[in-house]
């Protein structure tokens, strides 16, 4: 597999100049992992960006309770770990390898150069990462909404954006 055909074929980069692709690319590295491979460890520092090229990653959280819940499993073509290398702040949630997985990692250093604003390739790199923030904000809305039925009793019982919609008008029956 060549990185840079696969990166001009995700979202957002259409966007990046065939050298901006190439030097995405040349930063990246490209590994295989094992099944039950740790990306990210929750309440940690992620280290680096990674984009999942083959396999699945499952993104989890350990509740107070330490009870363990999985948020999403990741599909080849996304990337994960921006939120923790953005703020600077530990990861909210793990990711571990579903099975054997191929990752491209962008080492932390490199994120930074590459997302700095004042330069050409960093805004059309910072689309590319806007790009997969509003994938993973889209997912989150469709995760609540579903719980708002788990908990309401069914789709019928949810308004536009997912609040309940009362079954009778309170003081009239």
């Amino acid at each position: 597999m060549i990185l840079k055909n696969y990166l001009r074929s995700l979202p957002g980069f259409q966007f990046l100049s065939d050298a901006d692709v190439e030097h995405v690319a040349a930063a990246m590295r490209v590994d295989d992992y094992p099944k039950g491979h740790v990306f990210i460890y929750q309440d940690k520092l992620n280290q680096a960006l990674y984009l999942l090229l083959e396999g699945q990653v499952d993104v989890a959280h350990y509740g107070n309770t330490g009870r363990h819940y999985t948020l999403k499993t990741l599909e080849a073509g996304e990337f994960f770990g921006m939120p923790s290398l953005s703020t600077g702040k530990p990861a909210n949630t793990s990711c571990t390898a579903r099975g054997p997985v191929k990752v491209a990692s962008l080492p932390f250093s490199a994120y930074l150069l590459l997302y700095q604003p004042d330069s050409e390739i960093g805004c059309r790199f910072q689309f590319v990462i806007a790009t997969q923030l509003a994938r993973d904000l889209h997912d989150r809305h469709d995760s609540l909404r579903n719980l708002l039925v788990q908990v309401y009793g069914g789709a019928q019982h949810l308004g536009t954006l997912g609040e309940a919609v009362p079954q009778s008008i309170p003081g009239k029956g």
